[in-house]
């Protein structure tokens, strides 16, 4: 029932009185509207619960205002830059724009968590008060699926040459949305065959059939400005697609890691060698790494010509397996880092670079830390939303001046 009523007019909802807010301003109505939205249609077979949303007083800005019957009321909207993440779990989307985009394409694309939660918003009623209060519960057991290691849908295979039938198929890529592929710069073009040209998505095998072979054209080859070959620094490019990568639950794009990752162990995925001297791989191979020290990484690649400064552990992070044959090889480069912790979203924390040789016990690897590059990575892939935020930045920062002066 939508009543005609505008903001701050008393209201009944339910038999009780309320005031007419904006969904907002009223606690337990905007956890409500934001699981609802994210896909979380409650359901009798369903773990999850909130309550229904409060009766409609208007709408404003189509969102709507509410019958609220909260104690707490408020004017500075709590969960106004809140999304739901992943297993119902409330992420601020107020940080990096990569991080917003990345909970963006939680709730819109058929992630494997997407709709998957145990959490219970509960509406408690205070008979003192004459109101109520909310109270937000949730637990982490709980995901949408077992990990297969070798499903990553923002997997993407390069290939170099004037034609897609007879082109060979080298580094690898990331998609990280509707038009760009995240690779390692010294991936955008080799010696023998020139630029990189195609980019194959949503395979499996080399040797799959090519009409399941989801292959886009490159359109743009953007590497970073302060790369230059052969020197290992700042070795991360981007690939524009000419034509608009069609997400589905076989091709998602993975999420950026904006700085905030602290596990130790990262998967490292590629079609590369299965070892020194070895053939290519045929099926995508993933190996589990773990993140090894600054002082252990220094040692591991002291200066020399191509790392001038030797290892720069701002820009590069590395990772192996001590005591164990578990590396990346030639072939893997350009390939993603990456974690998943909820089994849903993958996270790229680097891009696979350079390393010494591959298959040998306590090996090491050097791959780009891609959190020292979102802000360069923002203004290429999503360039409006990087200008309205220096935007208001700017603004944030001429009212905060006016009233300091």
């Amino acid at each position: 029932m939508v009543y005609d009523h505008v903001k701050n007019e008393p209201c009944v909802t339910g038999g009780l009185n309320g005031t007419c807010v904006g969904v907002f301003r009223c606690p337990t109505a905007s956890l409500t509207y934001l699981y609802a939205n994210a896909g979380y249609i409650k359901s009798p077979d369903t773990i999850y619960d909130y309550p229904d949303l409060p009766e409609i007083c208007s709408y404003k800005n189509k969102e709507p205002v509410v019958c609220c019957t909260d104690c707490n009321i408020s004017k500075d909207e709590p969960f106004r830059h809140t999304s739901i993440g992943p297993l119902g779990i409330p992420r601020d989307n107020n940080g990096p724009i990569a991080w917003s985009k990345c909970l963006d394409y939680l709730k819109d694309l058929p992630y494997p968590c997407r709709g998957v939660g145990n959490f219970q918003v509960k509406k408690i009623w205070k008979g003192d008060k004459k109101c109520h209060v909310y109270q937000l519960q949730y637990a982490l057991a709980v995901g949408g699926r077992d990990a297969q290691r070798w499903e990553f849908p923002h997997m993407a295979l390069l290939g170099y040459g004037d034609d897609e039938n007879s082109a060979q198929w080298l580094c690898g890529g990331t998609v990280i949305s509707e038009r760009f592929i995240l690779t390692a710069a010294h991936c955008i073009s080799t010696k023998a065959l020139g630029n990189v040209s195609y980019a194959a998505l949503g395979l499996l095998k080399r040797t799959d059939p090519k009409e399941l072979w989801n292959i886009h054209k490159i359109k743009r080859i953007i590497p970073h400005p302060e790369y230059s070959a052969p020197s290992k620094y700042h070795d991360i490019a981007l690939l524009e697609t000419e034509t608009e990568i069609n997400f589905g639950k076989n091709l998602l794009p993975a999420c950026l890691d904006t700085g905030t990752n602290k596990e130790n162990t990262a998967e490292a995925s590629g079609w590369g060698r299965l070892g020194h001297r070895e053939s290519l791989a045929d099926t995508l191979q993933v190996v589990v790494l773990q993140k090894f020290d600054d002082a252990t990484c220094a040692a591991h690649f002291p200066p020399h010509r191509n790392l001038r400064h030797g290892y720069d552990s701002e820009k590069q992070s590395c990772y192996g397996n001590n005591g164990k044959i578990m590396d990346t090889c030639e072939g893997d480069s350009g390939g993603p880092l990456q974690t998943n912790q909820f089994n849903c979203q993958y996270t790229v924390v680097g891009v696979t670079s350079h390393g010494k040789n591959c298959g040998i016990p306590g090996s090491a690897g050097v791959y780009t830390r891609v959190s020292y590059y979102v802000p360069w990575i923002e203004s290429i892939v999503w360039p409006e939303e990087t200008e309205e935020r220096k935007k208001q930045d700017n603004l944030w920062l001429e009212r905060w001046l006016n009233v300091t002066t």
